[in-house]
């Protein structure tokens, strides 16, 4: 069970970063060219933030139940702290990712209810920068494969 979560999370990874650079181009391109906050800009968002709610979902699911890392971590929280390995999967990425989310999550709610379309691309853009930062800095690239099977 463990495996099969594990690529799951790891598949939807890269659709969360595809669904980001979506977002992130129509907002920019919005705010920039002031244009009008359309139908496709709501979308890309409710998109976005409907992968990163499954990624939460599918991380959960590895962090509180399946996986050995957070299990060693659990045993031995002082070790955790002074293992570099288990401190990042046990501390920074979740909560680097949790953060991600909020903000994300929190920038298409403001979007979709602000009334100007500038405001709206402005929310959605810069709340999706961060968001994009704070994702790219929680993704072990170089300690992972890149896509599991």
């Amino acid at each position: 069970m463990y495996s099969f979560v594990l690529a799951l999370h790891s598949w939807n990874r890269w659709a969360v970063l595809l669904a980001l650079l979506m977002a992130l181009g129509l907002a920019y391109r919005g705010w920039l060219g002031a244009l009008p906050y359309q139908r496709a800009d709501r979308l890309a968002g409710n998109v976005l933030t409907g992968l990163l709610h499954l990624q939460l979902l599918l991380g959960f699911t590895l962090y509180f139940g399946l996986s050995p890392w957070t299990k060693m971590a659990a045993a031995n929280r002082a070790a955790a702290w002074h293992d570099p390995t288990l401190r990042f999967w046990s501390i920074t990425h979740i909560s680097l990712m949790l953060t991600a989310i909020v903000v994300a999550q929190i920038g298409q709610s403001i979007a979709k209810r602000t009334a100007a379309d500038a405001a709206r691309h402005r929310w959605a853009a810069l709340s999706y920068s961060v968001a994009t930062a704070l994702l790219l800095l929680g993704i072990p690239f170089a300690s992972r494969p890149w896509f599991r099977v």
